[in-house]
């Protein structure tokens, strides 16, 4: 069974209006890489990726927090994740 979860962070804003399907809920501590998510050659992907390039940011996050939600709207569970991502040098 999937689990349906939305991202947040306050190191990069996120424009997903929608829920991420992952085969299993990310834990406190587990790595994530949102660029898998995004299909090849599209201009979110492009958008993110320079977002993380001018924000000096590596693509891989760690879950810092996660806070099970419910929409009302779009009636759906959702897990939300905070992501906490490391400046490069």
């Amino acid at each position: 069974m999937s689990v349906k979860v939305r991202f947040y962070s306050y190191d990069i804003e996120f424009d997903f209006e929608n829920s991420v399907e992952f085969p299993i809920a990310p834990q406190v501590g587990d790595e994530v890489n949102l660029i898998s998510f995004f299909k090849y050659r599209t201009s979110e992907r492009l958008e993110y990726v320079n977002n993380m390039e001018d924000l000096y940011l590596y693509e891989n996050a760690v879950v810092s927090e996660r806070t099970w939600c419910n929409d009302f709207e779009k009636t759906e569970i959702y897990l939300l994740v905070k992501l906490n991502y490391t400046k490069r040098k």
